[in-house]
């Protein structure tokens, strides 16, 4: 035996945009452990929406640090692609500078006599430094 509905055709429901919360709201509620569950099973049933998500509640939930959501918010759309494919890092490595050319003690002679003058000038020095220790 069946039995039939009589009365109005029900009314489609969006049951999506029922409610909408401020995620900075959430914290701050006063409601018990079990009333909180059913609040989250209302959001991930699509009940409830979330607006004004926060670094801090986003990163945890994709289980990152907030730096990371940071570093990811600096990217453009096609880098945010190439990282999820692995094609590129997050933050690129800082350039390494490259060392200074090796300097021999031919070249800092040559140095110090273009900077004195002359090659008996180096050698008078020298001699004079050379006595100023001796004394």
């Amino acid at each position: 035996m069946s039995v039939s509905y009589v009365g109005p055709a029900p009314k489609p429901v969006n049951l999506s945009a029922l409610r909408v919360v401020d995620a900075h709201s959430l914290a701050h509620r006063k409601l018990s452990k079990a009333a909180r569950a059913c609040e989250a099973a209302d959001i991930l049933d699509g009940f409830t929406t979330l607006q004004n998500l926060t670094i801090r509640l986003v990163a945890a939930a994709e289980g990152v640090s907030v730096a990371s959501v940071v570093n990811a918010r600096r990217l453009t759309p096609a880098q945010r692609f190439a990282v999820r494919c692995r094609e590129r890092p997050l933050v690129l490595p800082k350039p390494v500078k490259a060392l200074p050319a090796p300097v021999t003690a031919e070249m800092k002679l040559a140095e110090v006599v273009t900077e004195i003058g002359s090659v008996d000038s180096v050698i008078e020095l020298l001699i004079k430094l050379e006595h100023a220790a001796a004394a």
